[in-house]
């Protein structure tokens, strides 16, 4: 049977990082942070900043993702993210220059593209590519979904007028130990998915008037 990806197990034991929790931000916009080289960067201790040394063999993670009502899914995600920054180092090193690799809630820059209904920049794009790869590789989302009944793809998502589905795709989540919102994305992606209305179940069913009936 296939076993999913254990976070901790793949940055500790494969790849030989180190894994340290932290407040890295005072509103929460980080998530986690690595780096290639020696570098200090600015952590905080009760709202008071501090110095925290990368050594290049680290990857940071806010501390808040730890709590009990966290969402494990995010937790797992943002481990995984920042130790495909180094394993893309690893493969391209050329490609990479030294500094500090970040994972924000939300990535915006001039040069980026849509991801997920949201900005991101083409590198977090690719590093999100390969985290998604590693957590939900397609084998293993197969098999998920056969053992809870969706055996080819996923018509609709949506909690409200597929419940079933949905509930079923949910435990697809839970097995995985990812968030809904990375499962949905990979899903369709990979054409597993057709329509998905996870954000908003009740999309199906608002009426949006025409332009001219704006004036």
């Amino acid at each position: 049977m296939i076993q999913r990806v254990c976070p901790e197990v793949l940055i500790r034991n494969l790849l030989g990082l180190n894994i340290t929790y932290r407040t890295l931000s005072i509103d929460g916009s980080i998530l986690g942070m690595t780096a290639f080289d020696q570098v200090g960067v600015r952590v905080y201790e009760n709202k008071n900043p501090t110095h925290f040394y990368l050594d290049g063999k680290t990857v940071l993670i806010e501390s808040a993702l730890t709590e009990p009502d966290a969402n494990p899914g995010r937790l797992h995600f943002t481990l995984v993210h920042e130790a495909s920054h180094q394993i893309l180092k690893m493969l391209f090193p050329k490609e990479y220059a030294p500094g500090i690799n970040h994972r924000h809630v939300y990535c915006c820059t001039d040069s980026s593209i849509r991801y997920g209904g949201r900005q991101v920049d083409w590198e977090e794009w690719r590093v999100n590519m390969l985290t998604a790869a590693i957590l939900m590789p397609l084998d293993l989302l197969v098999k998920q979904m056969e053992a809870v009944g969706l055996y080819s793809k996923i018509r609709m998502l949506n909690r409200v007028f597929a419940p079933k589905e949905y509930q079923a795709f949910a435990t697809v989540a839970e097995n995985l130990g990812v968030s809904k919102a990375a499962l949905s994305i990979r899903l369709k992606q990979l054409g597993l998915l057709t329509r998905n209305d996870l954000k908003d179940p009740y999309a199906l069913v608002r009426i949006e008037p025409d332009e001219e009936e704006l004036f």
